[in-house]
């Protein structure tokens, strides 16, 4: 809701900056969308291509936030010009698109911008459509539409983003000298997980890596535990007893055999991160990720996770 006043819109919201705005609006669209969904596009190297992102089902979103405050004329003369720059790269672009889409064909532009009270911008956007279409360029679709739309259009990821729970605990990185020491000290640990992680598809340098990425987010979420235990028991309580029925489970959900890649270890990581944020919904998405992680390092180390040779390993 807005207020007219002396001509400026107050509005009760968030003033992005640009680039705010953008990882805001793309958060959205990869939590309506699915995360495996959206491709970025990062205009530092390469160029702007006149969109931040696309979906391989044929949407590309453009994220604008003007400096405000701006009254309402000032605000559509901002958005107009920004709406009608970026359309023209499809066009003068089209090589470089078509390069970067493949076999996508944008059938919707979705031009997002935090404030929207203008129906001439409607107007506008509508006659643009029109033109592109006419053009028959080959990386848009014979439909194509344009959408202007503020995060109203996620409202119900919007909720998600906005309401997301605050941190219980601090997560505190740790340093890589401690990741080295930890290992060292836990030979037969470490080696018990190495000589499981030698028969999914990684090679012997990855091995190291990923199982030194591995021990860090074991001895992030361990620390986070500490704290969590001494300051919120009940919850440190729920995520043991989540992450217990998870364990117990392994062998039904994962029997030897299925498991055998890195992606699918990031499956069991997503589904047990799934179980967390449902059984515990207190907890935020850092506390979460590092939670399931450090699980997995955990059962590699000891015995409940294991994995049978990949074909060629």
């Amino acid at each position: 809701m807005s207020a007219a006043t002396g001509g400026i819109s107050l509005v009760a919201t968030h003033q992005y900056s640009g680039d705010e705005w953008e990882q805001y609006c793309l958060l959205l669209a990869r939590r309506h969308y699915g995360a495996d969904q959206v491709q970025e596009v990062p205009a530092r190297h390469g160029g702007d291509l006149g969109i931040e992102a696309f979906t391989f089902c044929g949407r590309a979103f453009q994220c604008y936030a003007p400096v405000e405050p701006l009254s309402t004329s000032e605000r559509y003369d901002k958005q107009r010009d920004k709406l009608s720059t970026d359309l023209r790269k499809l066009e003068t672009k089209q090589k470089e698109l078509g390069s970067l889409l493949g076999s996508v064909r944008i059938k919707q532009y979705i031009f997002l911008v935090p404030i929207f009270d203008s129906a001439k911008l409607v107007q506008h956007a509508s006659t643009k459509a029109e033109e592109m279409r006419a053009l028959n360029l080959p990386h848009l679709g014979q439909d194509f539409t344009i959408t202007v739309a503020s995060d109203s259009m996620f409202a119900r990821e919007r909720s998600e983003v906005l309401e997301r729970p605050t941190a219980l605990v601090d997560m505190v990185q740790t340093s890589l000298e401690d990741v080295d020491v930890w290992i060292s000290g836990n030979s037969e640990l470490t080696s018990k997980a190495l000589e499981k992680l030698s028969r999914i598809q990684l090679s012997a340098s990855q091995r190291e890596s990923y199982l030194e990425q591995l021990v860090n987010q074991f001895l992030d979420s361990e620390n986070a535990l500490l704290r969590l235990r001494e300051k919120y028991p009940d919850q440190w309580e729920a995520v043991m007893d989540a992450r217990k029925r998870k364990e117990r489970k392994l062998v039904l959900e994962y029997p030897p055999g299925s498991t055998n890649t890195a992606m699918d270890v990031n499956g069991i990581v997503r589904s047990l991160k799934e179980d967390l944020s449902r059984q515990v919904p207190a907890l935020d998405d850092p506390f979460v990720d590092a939670m399931s992680w450090g699980s997995i390092a955990d059962w590699l180390m000891r015995c409940p996770l294991d994995f049978e040779p990949s074909e060629g390993a």
